[in-house]
């Protein structure tokens, strides 16, 4: 069975974030400060002042930037670090310390990497807000990554192509340990949201159990086990299916693991205060 270590984050869409552009004019040099100084003396003194935008275009930036930002603060109170509970008599088998030590030092890496994304949002809701001139499709791409870590953190719904596994365990022997496998493979190969029989799946989310009770953030799970991800279909697909990986971990268990590809997957559970 794989080490359950793999603990690398869903991109924000499956896609590669992309620089926040103004989209009024292409990218230009820095200015130097002389040459922008010399325009303004050549102006004509009886030149009329710029018009500012209306007091309804700053309100509006207003509102927009408290609930980006909003959404962000949750976010990052979401970020926190996997953790594997087990309850019961019977420990996850087939974890070593030596296994538990690298997840953690992933976690702690995953747990860096949200922080600057959630520093970065913040700065550019931050110029946004603070600039006079934003066009509307500068605000539409504050307002998509706002979106990205609203689905990340689980407060958010989600929909787009993905896969669909389901584990069906008749004996009752695949542990929490297969079934947190098949979660970081999963997030390895970039999905982007992910449920398991319901319970939405974020980066503070744990599964525990014993083998045939399994659960996830404490809520008792039952076989056959549906875990739906969105995400790119066929490198989710291939993640689950390596020699040696998920499907066959369950089968070792005398179970059995099927992967489907969906063009379009729904998936509308909300972390608790979502």
């Amino acid at each position: 069975m794989n080490d359950p270590t793999d603990n690398r984050p869903a991109d924000d869409g499956g896609r590669p974030a992309t620089p926040l552009e103004d989209a009024s004019a292409p990218d230009a040099p820095a200015e130097d400060p002389a040459a922008e100084d010399a325009p303004a003396q050549d102006a004509p003194a009886d030149e009329a002042p710029a018009e500012t935008t209306p007091s309804g275009g700053r309100s509006w930036n207003r509102v927009t930037a408290g609930i980006v930002t909003a959404v962000l603060a949750v976010a990052l109170g979401f970020g926190l670090v996997v953790q594997i509970r087990s309850t019961g008599e019977e420990a996850i088998t087939g974890t070593t310390e030596d296994d538990l030590v690298r997840i953690l030092d992933e976690l702690d890496t995953r747990e860096e990497q949200l922080r600057q994304q959630l520093a970065e949002r913040e700065q550019a809701v931050e110029e946004l807000s603070g600039s006079r001139t934003q066009s509307g499709s500068a605000l539409a791409e504050a307002q998509r990554r706002a979106e990205a870590l609203g689905i990340m953190a689980g407060t958010l719904p989600a929909r787009g192509p993905g896969l669909r596994l389901l584990i069906k365990d008749p004996e009752g022997a695949v542990t929490p340990a297969v079934l947190l496998d098949a979660i970081q493979e999963l997030r390895g190969a970039g999905a982007e949201a992910i449920e398991v029989d319901g319970v939405r799946v974020v980066v503070s989310s744990y599964v525990g159990g014993t083998p045939g009770k399994l659960t996830v953030d404490g809520r008792p799970l039952s076989s056959p086990y549906e875990v739906l991800a969105i995400g790119p279909p066929t490198d989710l697909e291939v993640a689950l299916n390596v020699s040696g990986g998920v499907v066959a971990d369950v089968a070792r268990t005398g179970g059995t693991a099927s992967v489907t590809q969906v063009e379009e997957i729904s998936i509308d559970s909300l972390v608790d205060g979502g």
